[in-house]
């Protein structure tokens, strides 16, 4: 594993934020800190895993020119609508979506529908709406889900321009 200069500033802070700790709450509770880490790491390892897994068996099985149709730069607003309806379906948090999403975008998907993918899980999640009514309300729900109904599109085209106008002239 190559370490890039993500992964340098981030053991830079986890050591500044456990130096800062073991100074001011002591050494039990820093030490305290990093094992609950660890617990942490290890509940989610097999997520992060089968995510991973699925993000190269959807390489392997779906054919590129099947992505590039129905989620590739040139698949136009199609594209983008596919994406939105796709994000809003897939379930879990982001360390197990956005691996599908990686996958998804090195077998030929374009930014446009990626974005509009990921904004949609941030937005539109169906399996959030029955929590959502639990917690807040149907009103609620109803208005914050309408409210940011377009943004998913909106988001795709925006990116799909920015690639397209912007970028490609670079």
């Amino acid at each position: 594993m190559r370490f890039g200069s993500t992964i340098w500033i981030y053991l830079i802070c986890a050591v500044l934020l456990f130096i800062i700790a073991y100074t001011r709450v002591g050494q039990k509770e820093a030490v305290s800190g990093v094992r609950s880490s660890f617990v942490l790491f290890l509940e989610i390892l097999p997520l992060i895993i089968i995510a991973i897994v699925i993000g190269g068996m959807i390489q392997v099985i779906i054919p590129q020119e099947l992505i590039e149709q129905f989620l590739g730069t040139s698949s136009g607003i199609k594209g983008i609508v596919t994406g939105s309806l796709a994000g809003s379906v897939m379930p879990g948090p982001p360390y197990a979506s956005l691996p599908i999403v990686a996958s998804l975008l090195k077998s030929g998907a374009g930014t446009g529908p990626m974005v509009a993918m990921v904004t949609a899980w941030a937005l539109w999640r169906v399996n959030l709406i029955p929590l959502e009514i639990a917690f807040i309300g149907p009103k609620f729900m109803a208005i914050r889900f309408l409210s940011t109904l377009l943004f998913p599109i909106l988001a795709g085209l925006i990116a799909q321009f920015i690639v397209v106008r912007l970028i490609a002239h670079l």
